[in-house]
């Protein structure tokens, strides 16, 4: 199952590797930035298709007690459309495998769709039309309950953490700043999210997610890129019950490294290590491995 997912990353970007074109889509909106999904200019008609995929693992509890490990390896499809310079559409269809097991050595596996999410960022100010030096935007959009209900051999349902999705509806909101500078760009983006009631009436927690970023850019072909991601995130509850368990406060220091082999392509390779912890629960987190490629068409 781990092999069949790792080798779809291969075959998307197999049917992203571009053929002759005629025109460089950073040209068309005046800004030769490498950029990794999100983050990048609007022009009207600017379509981009990415893929990436993410592995990490997490236990949560004391060992030999009551920890519980849970490891997944996620490929996110990602598609972005500017009908206009200042408005990009996005949709994200993730695939999952996912692990999960307790001291016992029971182990629960599932595999498929997870939630999809939608969103629009809306460009509310630039400071002029062509390759500007600051953009600021609106971020909104929701995840989608598109999981289906993972089930063992024998069809029982199998626990909520072994589950690909919530099966809700959680809307988000958020705003963002890029900056240019040279050689040099910059990212800060604050995004709070909000979930509704959804498989078995479980809510995950509210949550507020952030990142700083900052890239050097000294050649066309490559860049590297530094960030620190945080997560804050409230008690989920099932059915009115609380549970405190991976609330709190997370932060990531995230190094990545852009590549352009080739016109319109970004290749971005990356790990997002935990520095400062502090999630209720014996929660640890290991690093998560990350690696994307990006298409203009």
């Amino acid at each position: 199952m781990w092999k069949s997912l790792s080798l779809a990353l291969p075959l998307v970007a197999g049917l992203l590797v571009p053929t002759a074109g005629l025109a460089c889509a950073t040209c068309s909106c005046g800004d030769p930035t490498l950029t990794s999904m999100g983050t990048e200019q609007p022009f009207a008609g600017r379509l981009r298709l990415a893929t990436q995929l993410r592995a990490w693992s997490q236990t949560t509890g004391q060992q030999a007690i009551d920890a519980v490990s849970l490891r997944e390896l996620r490929m996110d499809v990602s598609v972005a459309y500017a009908p206009v310079p200042w408005l990009f559409l996005s949709a994200t269809l993730p695939l999952q495998a996912r692990t999960v097991q307790d001291v016992s050595l029971a182990r629960e596996t599932a595999w498929g769709l997870g939630d999809v999410e939608v969103g629009a960022k809306v460009f509310v100010f630039r400071d002029r039309d062509f390759s500007p030096d600051n953009l600021f935007g609106i971020l909104v959009g929701t995840r989608l309950p598109t999981s289906p209900t993972q089930r063992d051999a024998a069809g029982r349902p199998l626990s909520l953490d072994a589950q690909l999705g919530t099966a809700s509806v959680d809307p988000f909101l958020g705003l963002a700043w890029s900056g240019f500078r040279s050689d040099w760009s910059f990212l800060a983006s604050a995004t709070g999210y909000l979930p509704t009631r959804g498989r078995e009436g479980f809510r995950a927690g509210a949550s507020l997610r952030t990142t700083l970023a900052t890239q050097f850019q000294p050649s066309p072909r490559w860049a590297l890129r530094l960030a620190v991601d945080s997560r804050l995130e409230g008690p989920s509850d099932t059915l009115g019950v609380k549970d405190p368990v991976g609330s709190g406060f997370v932060a990531f220091l995230s190094p990545d490294v852009l590549l352009s082999p080739t016109t319109d392509v970004v290749v971005q390779l990356g790990v997002r290590v935990p520095f400062f912890n502090r999630l209720r629960g014996n929660v640890h987190q290991t690093p998560i491995l990350q690696a994307s490629i990006a298409y203009d068409l």
